[in-house]
């Protein structure tokens, strides 16, 4: 497992200026070799990498300097993901693609939320996308991990850190503003060490996305979970809903990644 570095004075320099695209899934779902631990170990090294974007300016370089990768054992297991006991979802692992530049998260895109200039910085780091699933009205599983470094050393990872969590909780929250029709329940306590809602998005094509969102955060990383599915103007997914208590998701997005990097407090 490669080492995230810390934060460089440049990711500060980012703060004090202030400060998504889907990954069709393309595999069956089916897999019959995965484990029951919701933070797998041992795991081989990742077979993609993170990308780092070109900066816009001087001050929005990415803080993670040299960190190319996410680790295999920083993905969830696919147990702890809601209707993997339906579908049995394929190694996220195995599926992950690298992302290069701002992260464009699931909900944001589904929520036709763009990132404005501001908001590239927090959004860039070591990232990486992984979908398993079917597609259509049958519920796809996204995780995106975004990594800004080591938070031990420098405060500044920490605060990248939460204002990527909040673009991207607060874009979900405003989805109605930005995907007229749109319905919001925030099913978590507003002092949850992690974000659970579930949201109803009109598209651009006439369908309607149901989409369940989970977002976590610790150390120098956001994680986000989105299962959906897309039916037609008042249909139904195709099959019915089932999942652990958001509590449980958020402990298995989050376990893996305090393994695979360093500074996680354990409390998100």
């Amino acid at each position: 497992m490669r080492s995230i570095r810390l934060v460089t004075a440049t990711a500060a320099a980012l703060l004090c200026a202030g400060t998504l695209s889907a990954c069709g899934p393309d595999n069956s779902g089916q897999d019959g070799g995965k484990t029951a631990a919701p933070a797998p170990t041992g795991a081989t090294a990742a077979p993609t990498g993170g990308g780092t974007a070109k900066p816009t300016t001087a001050a929005s370089k990415p803080a993670a300097d040299g960190a190319d990768t996410i680790p295999a054992k920083a993905w969830m297991d696919t147990k702890s993901i809601p209707m993997d006991e339906t579908y049995h979802y394929a190694p996220l692992a195995a599926n992950a693609k690298p992302v290069s530049g701002a992260v464009a998260f699931k909900g944001m895109e589904l929520c036709h939320t763009a990132a404005d200039k501001d908001q590239e910085g927090p959004l860039t780091g070591v990232a990486a996308k992984a979908s398993v699933g079917f597609g259509g009205d049958r519920w796809t599983a996204q995780q995106t991990l975004l990594v800004h470094g080591d938070p031990t050393h420098s405060s500044g990872t920490k605060q990248l850190t939460n204002l990527a969590k909040g673009y991207l909780t607060d874009a979900l929250k405003a989805c109605a503003k930005t995907a007229p029709g749109a319905t919001v329940k925030v099913d978590s306590a507003q002092d949850a060490p992690y974000f659970a809602a579930v949201l109803t998005i009109p598209q651009q094509d006439g369908s309607t996305a149901t989409l369940h969102e989970y977002v976590t955060t610790d150390g120098g990383w956001v994680s986000e979970l989105s299962v959906w599915a897309t039916t037609k103007a008042g249909a139904q997914p195709k099959d019915a809903w089932k999942g652990p208590e958001d509590k449980y998701v958020a402990t298995g997005m989050s376990a893996p990644l305090c393994e695979a990097f360093p500074g996680c407090d354990g409390h998100q």
